[in-house]
């Protein structure tokens, strides 16, 4: 019986394609390079912690990463003494893309480390603020960060040297903390209003 007369009107006969060792080799090549891309760019995206463990220290990088609570104190600008506001940032949106900012050795300029107290940067344009990194549970040791706002400066814990943010992170930062604590100000002001009486109704 012919095969032929079986098969449907419309049957197209595609060619068969030898899979040859050239075929073989080619999928294991493209195979190789997909994974080699994958793991360049995990290893490109991922947070690099060499240089800034040896400038902050082991503890304050752990605290960095995993300490829950997270305290802001920040002074107003050109500010002669310590005076300013301190707000709770725990749980705040955008407080891991700031950990990750003061964590990542990519987003400081090495070439400017000193060795002074981030204090001695202190002028009428300055901004003194700094982030405390505590554990609740005790598990991790707190941290400090002293840090100038206006040019980028982040000092060591032990406060006796300091090194600027890249041009690039330095206003993302200090946008960052001086929109949060604008904001936490203000409800803390309306809530104030609220609790005295003295908030206007609406007409």
């Amino acid at each position: 019986m012919d095969e032929r007369r079986e098969r449907p009107a419309d049957w197209v006969d595609h060619p068969k394609i030898p899979i040859t060792r050239r075929a073989i080799l080619a999928g294991l090549v493209i195979l190789v390079l997909g994974v080699v891309g994958a793991l360049s760019s995990a290893y490109f995206r991922r947070t690099r912690l060499e240089m800034t463990t040896e400038y902050l220290g082991g503890d304050a990088i752990r605290a960095l990463q995993s300490a829950h609570q997270v305290v802001l104190y920040l002074e107003p600008i050109g500010a002669t003494d310590a005076t300013g506001q301190t707000i709770d940032l725990t749980g705040t949106p955008g407080l891991g893309h700031l950990r990750k900012a003061l964590l990542d050795e990519r987003h400081y300029d090495w070439t400017t480390q000193q060795d002074l107290a981030v204090q001695m940067h202190r002028s009428p344009q300055a901004q003194l603020a700094s982030l405390t990194f505590t554990d609740p549970r005790g598990e991790i040791p707190e941290a400090t960060l002293q840090l100038e706002l206006s040019e980028g400066w982040v000092a060591s814990p032990a406060g006796d040297r300091v090194v600027r943010l890249s041009p690039r992170v330095q206003p993302a930062v200090r946008h960052f903390l001086v929109v949060i604590s604008n904001a936490q100000q203000t409800y803390y002001d309306r809530r104030r209003q609220a609790e005295s009486g003295d908030e206007p109704r609406p007409q």
